[in-house]
């Protein structure tokens, strides 16, 4: 059975202000990975960083089971869906850090 996001454990959620400054956030956090994505259904997650050095079949444009394979790896990972405003972050150690560089940006 191929595991799905909603699956996953070890995740942070945050509602997002409608001025919220993801490039900012990103300087903050140093996610190994980030992704955005139109919303949640579409399946296809855009990558927004290019400091990855994990080759997968197709680096720009990954499905959820390539993300998955990403955040079981242990790698810090932020999906942005932009229509729900929203940020979900993975496998980092402190989330009041990642409260405050939210409410930051």
């Amino acid at each position: 059975m191929r595991k799905k996001l909603q699956d996953l454990t070890n995740k942070e959620t945050f509602t997002l202000k409608r001025d919220f400054n993801m490039t900012r956030f990103l300087l903050k956090a140093k996610p190994d990975e980030a992704f955005k994505i139109t919303k949640e259904s579409d399946g296809l997650y855009t990558r927004t960083n290019t400091s990855s050095n994990i080759k997968l079949k197709n680096n720009v444009h990954l499905n959820e089971a390539d993300v998955v394979r990403l955040i079981e790896a242990k790698r810090t990972v932020v999906i942005f869906y932009e229509i729900e405003k929203r940020l979900d972050a993975y496998n980092f150690s402190n989330s009041m850090d990642l409260l405050n560089w939210v409410i930051a940006s």
